[in-house]
């Protein structure tokens, strides 16, 4: 973009109007709602930049960053922000503001992005970008594991309960809410809104990763609430639309998807595979749980060298983002790894669900009392028959008393 060409510096109190015909810009968006042809679609997104036309209107700029966003390209999109950070006045740089939120979301920063929302919600003169910046800062919220705040937010603003929303914000709802359900462990809940979420359709205003990426997310929610044929299902469309759209965050993504909806050791090249596109793309919010979950497979494989190295890792990640509570998860997981170093030793959550199950409670029932995903508890369980030297329930409950 040239010095001499600036972009409004005003905006109606909603979604800014595009210019009339055909642009650059909206050849971008379609392809990106078609989710095909991920190189043309950032070849569009850059022509916009040097459309006269696109240039004078704002909302030709949102879809333009937004591609770029959308396709994985973090470098070009924040040379573009940097450039309409230093032009744009008014409404039009509180919704550019919202874009760098995204961005900054999107590289990692899961602080900075929350702090930049949180100053969107607050001071914004525009209220359709307050509106908007909500739902932006509850999946912040949400990938950094701050359910509690996720949910007070939901409730200030009245999204608790019937999202509303207008046509092109409406899904972005649903999916912040679906996100705040699932870290928050209300796994039916959540695949309600997913459910609610995926017939509708994702609009320039709602083209985030929330609702891209709802397919997987509604898998993730399936899988923990006990619906794996329906997870299934999810996460294979999720590995075909990631296919289409070639970008190896989206990729990676799908194969974590596939991995933890399967959990089976069958998938951990999956997860592998994932590992390694989500460090190319350097998507490391989604590299931090894989990487936590690449972990729990060398536990349930007995490698615990292995373990420790993918938890080390992983932990490192998740303090890089800021997610306080995967962070938790992993200093939990290695201090029960030096436990369980101990031969045949069960760790505290092992001996916690096998106690359950010997009293006769059932996966499911387990999972609701201790508020885990019933997968969680599977995957105990083949722990604790692994270290017993046993292969069933029935072996678990006529045992000795007491549990090692």
């Amino acid at each position: 973009m040239g010095d001499n060409r600036a972009v409004p510096a005003t905006a109606r109190p909603g979604p800014p109007e595009p210019h009339d015909g055909r642009c650059p810009a909206g050849e971008a968006l379609a392809l990106l709602e078609r989710g095909t042809d991920r190189a043309t679609a950032v070849q569009c997104a850059d022509l916009a930049f040097d459309d006269e036309a696109c240039l004078r209107h704002v909302r030709c700029l949102w879809r333009a960053v937004t591609v770029l966003l959308c396709a994985g390209e973090l470098v070009a999109a924040d040379a573009r922000l940097r450039r309409l950070e230093t032009t744009c006045a008014g409404p039009a740089a509180e919704l550019v503001a919202l874009l760098r939120a995204q961005h900054t979301r999107l590289a990692g920063d899961l602080g900075g992005a929350r702090a930049a929302l949180a100053a969107s919600v607050s001071s914004a003169k525009t209220p359709f970008v307050r509106r908007l910046a909500v739902p932006f800062l509850v999946d912040a919220l949400a990938a950094a594991g701050a359910g509690e705040a996720a949910d007070a937010l939901l409730a200030a603003h009245r999204f608790a309960g019937r999202p509303g929303g207008t046509r092109g914000t409406r899904p972005l709802l649903l999916a912040a809410r679906g996100s705040a359900h699932l870290v928050a462990g209300r796994f039916p809940e959540a695949a309600r809104d997913y459910a609610d979420c995926l017939p509708l359709p994702a609009a320039e205003l709602s083209a985030h990763f929330a609702v891209l990426h709802r397919r997987g997310l509604a898998a993730l929610a399936a899988a923990s609430a006990g619906d794996a044929e329906r997870a299934a299902a999810l996460a294979a469309q999720e590995h075909e639309a990631a296919l289409a759209w070639g970008s190896p965050a989206y990729v990676g993504w799908a194969l974590y998807v596939r991995a933890v909806v399967d959990g089976s050791e069958a998938t951990t090249a999956l997860l592998d595979d994932a590992i390694d596109l989500l460090e190319l793309a350097r998507s490391r919010v989604v590299l931090a749980a894989a990487g936590y979950e690449r972990g729990r497979r060398s536990v349930a494989a007995g490698d615990h060298a292995a373990a420790k190295r993918e938890f080390d890792r992983a932990g490192e990640w998740a303090r890089q983002i800021g997610n306080g509570r995967l962070t938790a998860n992993v200093r939990a997981a290695l201090a029960e790894l030096a436990h369980a170093a101990e031969p045949g030793a069960l760790t505290a959550q092992e001996a916690k669900i096998a106690e359950l199950a010997r009293a006769g409670y059932a996966n499911k029932q387990i999972a609701e009392k201790l508020y885990l995903a019933v997968r969680t508890v599977e995957f105990h369980l083949s722990n604790v028959y692994r270290k017993l030297g046993i292969s069933s329930r029935r072996e678990l409950r006529d045992g000795p008393a007491r549990l090692p």
